[in-house]
């Protein structure tokens, strides 16, 4: 294997068969025709590009700012286009566009406090979701500290504060939950959250968990060293897992206990640990993807349906799509399960933005990627419309920009990795990936240190 397929994690060069897991984004593949488009079909050929760039500007929401302490009167077009949905995507071009993040902020903010979503889930591992979610709920510890690889900038940091605020206000009855939905790594609190709810309430239980528990963590925080392991080794640990999640099933039915809060986080952990251990049991590279993405719309629909309220579920574009974005790389994705499991109730909404700069690693360090100009990509489409910053309902279209937002387009796609003279671009046809599109014009690099 070449070096370009391979992804940074936490420094470590890491293997194609666990790229997704770097960072939770794509990586690229070397044949670059199968992502970047160098011709226009010749339906959108044959309209000319003013005309596709009017019909988008007559039918684009503009919006004042992407500022998440301005007023959020601009976003009201978004009540309509979401409905009555019961999860809404949060797209990201990239993982590290300081006004992509800003935006999202503010989608946030309007998703909560005018359309009743409480359940925040993002592309972030399971234990920093429980930390992130304690400190939400009693701001107890610092946030920085709990988000990973490129998320602890100060873009997010701000707004996990203001979700701390939020919910700190007597006001707020319903409060928000932090879900970290991904599983690039189980860390010892994860497998302590069922360990200390045992030793507290079932200390019967204690010796029994502990002793199946105890191999597993001692290995699933390296994801590298535990895809080493033996089929044979996995397997067992797969049955030590799902055994834990049949005995608390089991000990709380018999005696009629009710699932508290705390509760229905015990089991939706001990449930994660066994996703994470059934993930890596495949050997090929399309199974254990298929798998990642399966459990993040899981772990969503759980947030739904255990805590209640509505879903947002945070990721890279690749993730939060309804259709598959590289079919090479992500055969098939998070947005594509959730839309098969629930339908209408899930609205995609991507992000895009025309040029700039976006944070990403470079062996192992942080530093900044340039947005490459593709002529014929709708990021370009979308520069010609004279917002600052818009939104646009990719269903309700008419005119040329219907037709337009139907065909494959070359698409921006940022990853988490500078990768030098690599094309950053896939052909993708926005109706059939996206409900919704908010687009900024110009990004800059997040604030990372």
């Amino acid at each position: 294997m070449n070096t370009r397929g391979k992804m940074i994690y936490g420094g470590v060069s890491v293997m194609l068969s666990a790229s997704i897991l770097a960072a939770g984004c794509s990586t690229r593949q070397t044949e670059k025709s199968d992502h970047i488009g160098t011709t226009q079909p010749v339906e959108i050929a044959q309209i000319s590009q003013n005309s596709i760039a009017k019909s988008l500007e007559s039918q684009a929401k503009q919006l004042n700012t992407f500022d998440p302490k301005q007023p959020l009167n601009d976003l009201k077009p978004l009540k309509d286009m979401i409905g009555n949905a019961n999860y809404v995507g949060l797209g990201e071009a990239t993982h590290g566009s300081s006004e992509i993040f800003m935006m999202k902020h503010r989608l946030v903010k309007y998703l909560v406090t005018e359309l009743g979503f409480t359940n925040f889930g993002i592309e972030e591992d399971w234990g920093n979701g429980l930390k992130l979610n304690a400190y939400i709920q009693t701001g107890i510890g610092d946030p920085k500290e709990f988000l990973k690889l490129l998320y602890p900038t100060d873009e997010i940091v701000a707004m996990v504060k203001w979700m701390r605020e939020y919910n700190s206000d007597p006001v707020h009855k319903k409060k928000i939950h932090f879900v970290g939905l991904d599983l690039k790594m189980l860390d010892q609190s994860v497998f302590d959250k069922v360990i200390n709810y045992v030793k507290e309430h079932h200390p019967d239980l204690l010796p029994e968990v502990e002793q199946s528990y105890k191999e597993l963590s001692s290995v699933s925080g390296n994801l590298q060293e535990y895809m080493k392991l033996t089929t044979e080794v996995k397997e067992k640990h797969t049955a030590n897992a799902q055994k834990i999640v049949k005995l608390l099933e089991d000990k709380t039915k018999s005696i009629n206990e009710n699932d508290s809060y705390e509760l229905v986080w015990v089991k939706g952990t001990a449930k994660v640990i066994e996703n994470f251990t059934k993930m890596v049991i495949p050997a090929d590279y399309p199974n254990m993807v298929k798998l990642h993405d399966q459990y993040l719309a899981e772990h969503a629909v759980w947030a739904q349906e255990k805590l209640g309220g509505k879903t947002m579920v945070w990721g890279h574009n690749i993730h939060i799509a309804k259709g598959v974005i590289t079919e090479k790389m992500y055969p098939k994705v998070a947005g594509e399960f959730l839309k098969e499991r629930v339908g209408n109730q899930y609205v995609a909404i991507g992000s895009t933005t025309t040029e700039g700069k976006f944070t990403a690693f470079s062996e192992g360090k942080i530093a900044a990627d340039t947005i490459q100009k593709n002529m014929n990509s709708s990021n370009h489409m979308f520069g010609q419309v004279h917002y600052d910053q818009f939104l646009l309902d990719l269903r309700k279209l008419n005119g040329d920009a219907q037709q337009w937002v139907k065909e494959k387009q070359p698409f921006l796609d940022g990853i988490a990795v500078i990768i030098p003279n690599e094309p950053q671009y896939y052909d993708v046809s926005l109706q059939e990936q996206f409900d919704i599109m908010v687009h900024i014009q110009k990004t800059t690099p997040s604030h990372i240190k």
